[in-house]
């Protein structure tokens, strides 16, 4: 790392003060969200149901665990390369490939990706099960589509996108610096930053689109088949969560790309945006607590609070909550899941 030519004037080194408070409180937001979604991947994990039934949710939790620890990461190198650079009034040059390399950007860059991904297939796994309950039922739930595939095909996607990612910063090579403070765009082109924005935005307004058609359905259904109540029920918490990504991080990537394109923002809009994701990452624990009743329950014996029996189920309820036949005709299928 090499450091830039002369010294700063006092206005820039303000700013960069101001920068260091904004990245404390990020910082702050993501610790919370890293403890918060450690407690909630060991309440899935230590429960067998839990394991089977959620899988898409703790697909989404892990997305969320990896990006809350990229930014308690990431906040405490700008603070730390900030705080340099107002005590030197230099601002050092660094090459994208040293952006790259970073470990709180390739883990940002996992979480980045993940998380709209696995946003996306819960929208998409609550549609189907209410449009198609017959191939739902014999074809994903409980098979390996939805143990293996889906999870298979999104971790695969960000695989390819990662090494994407670091194909175009080596192409870069040492033609130019890249922003010292580093980021997507710094490392990896505003090309492959402009394909994270539009990656978000597309999965979380997709996913809050098919949730919102399942729910409408399934709400619909339940006037004339009460079982259908627990899949409005499920549906409920997994359109919040879209509806909250859609807000919390497609908007702010929005934003972002309004700024590439057309004009900069003030920065009333554009520095909360960093805590807005930040939050999307920690707030899902208290959605489930809030609807899902047998989650609430199982946190709370888990912390002596409840003193109620495990709420057991049964071999002929399905891993969603939905009334599987053992025995009978299409038709009696139909009735019970569609």
């Amino acid at each position: 790392m090499v450091s830039s030519d002369g010294p700063l004037d006092n206005a820039t080194i303000a700013s960069y003060e101001d920068l260091i408070g904004l990245h404390i409180v990020n910082t702050s937001l993501g610790a919370i969200s890293t403890l918060v979604n450690i407690l909630l991947l060991v309440i899935f994990l230590s429960y067998r149901p839990f394991r089977t039934r959620y899988v898409l949710l703790i697909l989404l939790n892990m997305g969320d665990l990896i990006n809350s620890m990229a930014i308690v990461l990431m906040g405490l190198n700008r603070v730390e390369l900030y705080s340099e650079v107002i005590e030197t009034k230099q601002m050092p040059q660094r090459y994208p490939i040293d952006c790259a390399l970073e470990l709180w950007l390739i883990m940002k860059l996992i979480g980045d990706i993940l998380i709209p991904v696995a946003t996306f297939w819960m929208g998409v796994e609550r549609l189907v099960a209410i449009l198609y309950p017959i191939f739902y039922r014999f074809s994903v739930d409980g098979k390996a589509v939805k143990y293996l595939v889906v999870p298979g095909i999104s971790i695969f996607f960000v695989i390819c996108s990662i090494a994407v990612a670091f194909y175009l910063s080596f192409m870069e090579g040492t033609d130019h610096f890249a922003q010292f403070h580093c980021g997507r765009k710094a490392a990896f082109g505003q090309g492959f930053g402009v394909f994270i924005y539009v990656c978000n935005i597309t999965c979380n307004v997709a996913a809050t689109v098919f949730a919102t058609a399942a729910y409408f359905k399934a709400l619909k259904l339940s006037k004339t088949q009460p079982r259908m109540q627990r899949q409005v029920n499920v549906i409920r918490y997994y359109l919040l969560i879209t509806v909250l990504s859609t807000l919390l991080v497609s908007l702010p990537n929005a934003i972002a790309l309004f700024q590439i394109y057309v004009e900069k923002v003030s920065d009333l809009l554009s520095k909360p945006a960093y805590w807005m994701q930040t939050i999307n990452s920690g707030i899902h624990f208290f959605v489930y607590l809030a609807l899902n009743k047998e989650f609430r329950g199982r946190t709370l014996r888990m912390f002596h609070l409840s003193n109620s029996e495990e709420i057991s189920l049964s071999k002929k309820h399905s891993p969603d909550g939905c009334e599987t036949p053992l025995r009978g005709s299409a038709r009696t299928l139909t009735a019970r899941t569609s």
